[in-house]
């Protein structure tokens, strides 16, 4: 009784959860006590998940994802260990600390991290994350299809949001952040993070419409179902401009190819078969040049004209200072105030290195290096599972497959994880991803047999 109530109350749990993150969870930094909640909120929805992987097993590619999201929890909640004063003193930047703490004649207490605290918030912010992976990983294949439709229904909402905030006056009572300007952002105080989001989105349709079709072509929709998540995809496509994210809109066309080849939309074979439509591929690549170009001329001009650039190089040079320890996570904004270079000593604080691989790399050394390479191997692995899939489930998993780099790509000249809302969303998102390539190794003993629509008896 109690494992067919884990089973039947995860989605509904996983959807609450992900619909709080975006209601509450769109600033990056919050100085009231909703991130808590947030969190608080995560632990059901944890449990849940735990309890019907420990009771239904889970594949071995949910196996491998789970370890793998668990390394990366594993590097904050180590870095709150005491360690010995000779091994904290280990990384150069610690030993000049070192020296000046004892000039203050200042006792130190060593611990991995240089601010304990801070990373411990960090340990906790990983929580809503790390539970709608575990919740995503459980699902079946129906769940995971309108877990994927939700998370686009969040996304959609939220641009008619950032609509509605756009339209009203500057000193509205409605605006949701009185305090700050965010533009297009809607729930998101960062108008970047807008653009993350749909492009997540737009990649999410695409697959949604891959897998329409087939449903379509086994009589399960009617015909032409599939058109309105293609013209979901292209809305969203046309909202990133709104954005004025830079980055956004390069990665914006080049997103939309992959998701077109990973969710099978295009194949290279047939479109060699058939000259018109690879012209209109042809086509379709020259656009998406046209766009990379111009997308990295507005980045060039942004990194004249800001500073973004310089935060990212400055982040990678401290934390080779701070090599093999890290400064901790959560750490960075007193140890890059401490340690920047004359020209980043700005009368407001520098709250991210914009560049996460920097930032991560500054403040988790060695250790988060490990982890990060662990995780960029899985998907490659799930890349490759993809390429080689077919199928319904192929088509969500390339989806988010896509949606998963496009973060990935984007976190390269910004900060799009250090939100509660895009962290859990790429938590679901990533896994789904694990739970379908689960379905396609299950399918994958059985080639050559089609897949019986539901309700057909057996031969």
């Amino acid at each position: 009784m109690l494992t067919e109530y884990a089973h039947r109350a995860v989605l509904p749990a996983l959807f609450l959860l992900l619909l709080a993150c975006w209601l509450g969870g769109g600033v990056t930094v919050d100085d009231t006590g909703i991130d808590e909640g947030l969190q608080l909120l995560a632990l059901p929805v944890l449990l849940l998940a735990v309890w019907r992987l420990l009771m239904e097993g889970g594949s071995p590619w949910v196996r491998v994802g789970v370890v793998a999201a668990l390394l990366i929890v594993l590097v904050p909640a180590l870095q709150l260990l005491p360690i010995p004063m000779a091994l904290w003193q280990l990384p150069p930047a610690r030993q000049a600390l070192a020296a000046d703490l004892a000039v203050a004649s200042v006792q130190v207490n060593p611990h991995w991290s240089l601010t304990p605290a801070s990373t411990e918030r960090g340990l906790w912010a990983l929580l809503p994350a790390l539970a709608a992976f575990m919740g995503a990983c459980t699902l079946d294949a129906r769940e995971r299809r309108l877990l994927v439709q939700g998370v686009l229904g969040l996304v959609v909402f939220n641009v008619f949001f950032a609509f509605f905030q756009a339209g009203l006056p500057p000193d509205s009572p409605l605006r949701l952040y009185q305090d700050f300007n965010n533009g297009f952002g809607g729930l998101l105080v960062n108008t970047n993070h807008q653009a993350t989001a749909c492009i997540i989105g737009m990649a999410l349709a695409v697959g949604l419409a891959a897998e329409a079709r087939l449903r379509e072509a086994r009589g399960e929709l009617r015909p032409r179902h599939h058109w309105r998540y293609l013209a979901l995809a292209g809305f969203l496509l046309l909202m990133v401009p709104l954005s004025t994210s830079r980055a956004g809109m390069a990665i914006a066309l080049p997103v939309l190819g992959l998701a077109l080849l990973s969710t099978g939309w295009l194949q290279i074979t047939r479109l060699l078969r058939h000259p018109r439509r690879l012209v209109i591929a042809l086509g379709a690549l020259v656009l998406a040049v046209i766009g990379v170009r111009a997308g990295m001329g507005w980045l060039a001009v942004d990194e004249l004209e800001e500073m973004r650039h310089t935060m990212a190089r400055a982040a990678f040079v401290i934390g080779q200072a701070e090599a093999p320890l890290g400064s901790g996570v959560g750490s960075f904004v007193p140890a890059f105030e401490q340690a920047a270079p004359e020209s980043l000593r700005l009368p407001q604080y520098v709250n991210h290195a914009h560049n996460e691989y920097a930032q991560w790399w500054m403040t988790t050394g060695w250790l988060g290096i490990m982890a990060l390479a662990l995780v960029l191997g899985v998907l490659l692995a799930a890349a490759w599972r993809v390429w080689h899939g077919e199928g319904r489930q192929a088509a969500l998993a390339g989806a988010c497959l896509t949606a998963l780099v496009a973060v990935l790509a984007h976190s390269w000249a910004d900060y799009p994880l250090r939100t509660l809302t895009l962290m859990a969303t790429c938590g679901a998102v990533a896994g789904v991803l694990m739970a379908a390539l689960a379905e396609m190794r299950r399918r994958s003993s059985v080639r050559n047999v089609p897949e019986r629509p539901p309700g057909e008896a057996a031969a």
